[in-house]
C-alpha cells in the first residue's frame, strides 16, 4: 500500500512490532490494525521504524572491544605501517546515530597520537535511517549516552557543554557517514567507499531482524567486501548465524569477533 516490504523481517521480530502497534493505537483485532494502517500514513512511518534497529552506545560490548583494542586494531596497524602500504579502511553497517564508528575512531586515534609513523585511517558509516545519520553527523550526545567512555577519552575527543557532549571535529573528519541499504541488490558495499575492500567490518545486533535467508544474504555481502584476513564484527546473540558460514572463523570464541580466511566459496 506504502511502498515498503516487510516480508524481508524475522517473523517474531515483526509480530512483536505489530503487537505494540496494535496495542498502542487500540486496535483490537490484526484486520482492525490492517484498516487503521490504511487510513493513516504517518503510523506505517512508524510501523517501519519501529523495525529499524536504531539502539547504539559507546563501546557497547566490553570484551569486544577489549579484543578490538588489544589485538584487532594493533595487528591492522603493524600490516600497514608504512605509507606504501596505504591506510585501514572500515565499514559500520547499521550505525545508527554513530556512537560505534566514533568508538573505533577514537581506539584509532589513541594509538595514531602515540606512534611516529601513524597509519591513516577512514571509517565509512552507514544506517538506512536520514534521521541517525543527521544526529551521527553533528557527533552531539547527552552524559547518559557516554556513561561507556573512558574519562581520558571524553576529555580528549569531546567539547561538554553542562551534560552536553560533542565530538572533537578532529575525529568527525575520519568517518563518512551516508545512507545506505544493506538489502540494496545493485551495490556490493557503500557507494561512497568506492570498492569497498574493508579491512574490518561491524555489524553487530542487526543480523537477528530479519529472516534466515536475508540474513544470509548480507553475510554474503560483508564476505565479499572484506579484504582477505579481514574482521568481521558482529553481535554476541548472533554468533550462530555467522558460525555457519564458511571462509570465517573466531578470533576468539568468547567475542563475535571473526575473521575472513583466503578461500573464496561462501553459501549462498
Amino acid at each position: 500500500m506504502y511502498g515498503t516490504d516487510l516480508s524481508c523481517f524475522d517473523e517474531s521480530i515483526l509480530s512483536k512490532s505489530l503487537q505494540t502497534r496494535r496495542t498502542e493505537t487500540s486496535s483490537g483485532t490484526v484486520d482492525d490494525y490492517c484498516e487503521y494502517l490504511s487510513e493513516h500514513q504517518e503510523e506505517a512511518d512508524t510501523l517501519s521504524r519501529s523495525l529499524q534497529n536504531a539502539h547504539s552506545e559507546f563501546f557497547r560490548n566490553p570484551l569486544t572491544f577489549a579484543l578490538l583494542e588489544s589485538l584487532v586494531l594493533p595487528s591492522l596497524l603493524m600490516e600497514r605501517q608504512g605509507a606504501e602500504k596505504g591506510g585501514i579502511r572500515i565499514w559500520s553497517a547499521g550505525c545508527a546515530a554513530g556512537e560505534e564508528a566514533y568508538s573505533i575512531a577514537i581506539l584509532l586515534s589513541e594509538r595514531a597520537m602515540a606512534s611516529e609513523q601513524p597509519v591513516p585511517y577512514q571509517i565509512f558509516a552507514t544506517d538506512i535511517s536520514e534521521d541517525e545519520l543527521a544526529h551521527a553527523k553533528i557527533g552531539e550526545y547527552d552524559a547518559a549516552k557516554v556513561q561507556n567512555v573512558r574519562l581520558k577519552h571524553l576529555h580528549t575527543y569531546f567539547h561538554s557543554h553542562g551534560d552536553t557532549y560533542t565530538v572533537i571535529p578532529r575525529l568527525r573528519d575520519h568517518i563518512d557517514f551516508s545512507r545506505y541499504d544493506l538489502l540494496d541488490e545493485h551495490s556490493s558495499s557503500p557507494p561512497t567507499s568506492i570498492y569497498g575492500n574493508f579491512d574490518l567490518i561491524i555489524c553487530a545486533n542487526l543480523l537477528f531482524y530479519y529472516r534466515p535467508e536475508v540474513r544470509q544474504y548480507i553475510l554474503n555481502k560483508l564476505h565479499r567486501s572484506l579484504v582477505p584476513g579481514g574482521y568481521l564484527v558482529t553481535g554476541e546473540a548472533e554468533r550462530e548465524m555467522v558460525e555457519q558460514a564458511n571462509d570465517i572463523y573466531p578470533v576468539f570464541r568468547p567475542a563475535a569477533v571473526y575473521r575472513k580466511s583466503s578461500r573464496t566459496n561462501i553459501k549462498t
